[in-house]
């Protein structure tokens, strides 16, 4: 099948980045400046090609326990109905059922710094979602393989630059018998601009991949039971990326959150 506008569209803007990044990492010596300027470069993209309905941001999430993630590069919440809170430092907080994902962004991306993520993801994803006004039972969401009540936290690193993704692979595997991750608590994706021989996105299947198409049904954004975990050189990272991540942010659900649990117990 030839290339459909939609797709092109994808294509330059892939260009476009790596062009920019590339632009920033030559120019710029210092790597808090790089990181932060590149981290504005793919936020940017990302709201462009997202429905209207998500926003993008940074900054922490919370939940009504009162537990509070690490500090995330890429927050995609709810865009009309998210009660924001600024810190007196200028930092936002989402509360977590407002929020649809979480991403981390490194401009270079290894083994070492591959398992520090899994502390940023687990932050994120072991925030209690219970906040909720009451929903019809007839909506469900179709997330890991299973049936939810209510829209799961999903979490994804970004590159600008990493090693041959295939070497996570190990790193994946321990860490996720080291700490007994479910399917739902695991680092969904992993997507490189620019990597090593080319094998720039790591993503789940139902069988290996191969170069090449892959076939319909055959990967997935999310992990699920009996999927494995998959190294593929795609020629277009990024463009698979956001098509395998628009399968869930079109469904995403629009919902009112009910704050008072997060005002806590103490008497106002």
């Amino acid at each position: 099948m030839p290339s459909t506008p939609y797709r092109t569209v994808l294509s330059t803007a892939q260009h476009k980045m790596t062009t920019a990044i590339a632009q920033i990492r030559d120019s710029i010596p210092h790597a808090g400046e790089t990181g932060d300027l590149v981290e504005r470069v793919l936020r940017s993209q990302l709201q462009e090609v997202l429905p209207e309905k998500v926003g993008v941001s940074s900054g922490f999430v919370v939940d009504s326990e009162g537990k509070v993630s690490r500090q995330m590069d890429i927050i995609l919440y709810d865009r009309q109905n998210t009660p924001r809170i600024f810190t007196s430092e200028g930092a936002q907080m989402f509360p977590v059922e407002a929020t649809y994902a979480c991403g981390e962004i490194k401009t270079n991306l290894n083994s070492a710094e591959f398992r520090d993520s899994f502390d940023k993801c687990l932050s994120y994803k072991r925030l209690t979602r219970r906040a909720y006004y009451s929903q019809p039972k007839s909506l469900v969401h179709r997330l890991f393989g299973r049936q939810y009540d209510h829209w799961q936290s999903i979490f994804f690193c970004i590159a600008a630059h990493s090693t041959r993704v295939s070497q996570f692979i190990p790193v994946y595997r321990s860490v996720v018998e080291e700490r007994a991750l479910e399917v739902h608590e695991r680092i969904d994706t992993v997507v490189a601009l620019d990597a090593t021989d080319n094998e720039n996105i790591l993503l789940n299947g139902s069988v290996e991949l191969e170069t090449g198409l892959p076939r319909d049904g055959s990967i997935d954004f999310l992990p699920c039971a009996g999927s494995q975990i998959c190294a593929y050189p795609a020629k277009e990272s990024w463009a698979l990326f956001i098509m395998l991540l628009l399968r869930y942010m079109t469904q995403a659900p629009m919902v009112a959150v009910d704050m008072l649990p997060y005002g806590g117990s103490e008497p106002y």
